[in-house]
């Protein structure tokens, strides 16, 4: 998916990254880590420009709905995002990931509930974010 970076947010070691996807018009705020963890990182990244992203959603599978939940479709149960195995889900027309320990039985077109405290950035184009290789 690509996306416009709308606003970045510096902070002392991170940063939150406000991106548009180009597709769906969905504004998702990220946090960004990158830096802490290696020297290949997302700082790259400028306001106005527009990058092909993967975005995890950090949280957990809850049995059922709530008011701090939302549903998500598996749309590809076996995704690696460098070396790490992760899941593909879909809310409404939007694409994340999620760690595949979170659902590990999750078959394709599954729909669950899942709360998530934040939405993390682990891929910029090509880069990685080290704590996936």
């Amino acid at each position: 998916m690509m996306y416009k970076v709308c606003i970045i947010q510096h902070y002392q070691a991170t940063r939150d990254v406000e991106l548009l996807n180009e597709t769906t018009q969905t504004k998702d705020l990220c946090f960004d880590d990158s830096a802490l963890v290696s020297f290949d990182n997302f700082g790259f990244m400028e306001e106005g420009k527009t990058y092909a992203c993967k975005i995890k959603l950090f949280g957990d599978v809850v049995e059922k709905e709530s008011a701090t939940s939302v549903e998500i479709r598996i749309t590809n149960p076996t995704v690696f995002i460098g070396k790490k195995p992760m899941i593909e889900v879909q809310i409404d027309e939007d694409i994340y990931y999620i760690p595949r320990s979170k659902a590990d039985n999750a078959e394709l077109n599954d729909r669950l509930f899942f709360r998530f405290s934040r939405r993390d950035l682990i891929q910029v184009d090509d880069v990685i974010h080290n704590d996936y290789l």
